[in-house]
């Protein structure tokens, strides 16, 4: 295969891609163009929010209790070892057990607190997200097939991303680069045919040793008037021959 060649096999795929996230944005908008749709996708991404920030608390107060409590086993050692015997310490040992047990129980009651708000709030999202899919199916009935093509959209979207990837990886990063940089810049082709001598893109013809070379596929060889890669199918037909 030439290099143009596997270039304009990716830009096949990358085009498919384009076409494939340019209407998965056209259905997602037709479906959330119901006021319902969005008020309840914003409850769930709410939801989502209120759980996150909540176990986050409660696995922190989770985390100063255990400590606490090694304190305490720490404390209690020295305290119950025999190794100390001054009075005075002994009496430092056990208010500082008081101490730390205190503040441990200060900390278990935020702990509950907490708790309870992370279990409300993962109560609050599976509401949201039951009702983000009743809200879904209400509008699946409206809008006819509109989920089922987006539902077949991802995953065409996903079996693309594979194949890209599978045709990606031989291309010399090179190849890859000025291919990327071509097509950010003429609208995404970055790579076009030579039918019978000329560009399919401008409509100009390039020299005869620029079609040679274009036709031996060894060497990227771009249109001297739109600065495209050029491809010919007569490399891969002498092939396949």
């Amino acid at each position: 295969m030439s290099r143009a060649t596997a270039l304009f096999r990716l830009q096949g795929i990358d085009s498919e891609l384009d076409a494939c996230r340019a209407r998965l944005k056209a259905v997602d908008e037709l479906l959330s163009d119901s006021p319902a749709v969005r008020e309840a996708h914003q409850r769930v991404v709410e939801a989502q929010t209120q759980l996150h920030t909540a176990r986050v608390a409660l696995q922190s107060l989770e985390l100063d209790s255990q400590a606490f409590s090694e304190k305490i086993a720490e404390v209690e050692e020295r305290l119950y070892s025999g190794r100390v015997a001054n009075p005075k310490e002994l009496r430092d040992l056990e208010q500082d057990i008081a101490s730390l047990k205190r503040q441990r129980a200060a900390v278990e009651e935020r702990q509950l607190e907490a708790l309870i708000r992370a279990e409300a709030a993962e109560a609050e999202l599976g509401s949201a997200q039951a009702r983000q899919q009743q809200v879904d199916q209400e509008t699946a009935e409206t809008h006819g097939s509109l989920l089922e093509e987006r539902n077949g959209l991802n995953a065409r979207l996903e079996r693309l991303e594979i194949e890209r990837e599978a045709v990606t990886a031989p291309i010399p990063p090179d190849d890859r680069e000025a291919y990327e940089r071509l097509r950010r810049i003429k609208n995404g082709r970055a790579v076009v045919q030579l039918e019978e001598g000329v560009c399919t893109a401008c409509g100009v013809a390039p020299s005869s040793s620029r079609i040679q070379s274009v036709r031996q596929g060894n060497e990227l060889v771009r249109c001297g008037n739109c600065d495209r890669i050029l491809y010919s199918s007569d490399f891969a037909t002498k092939f396949a021959d």
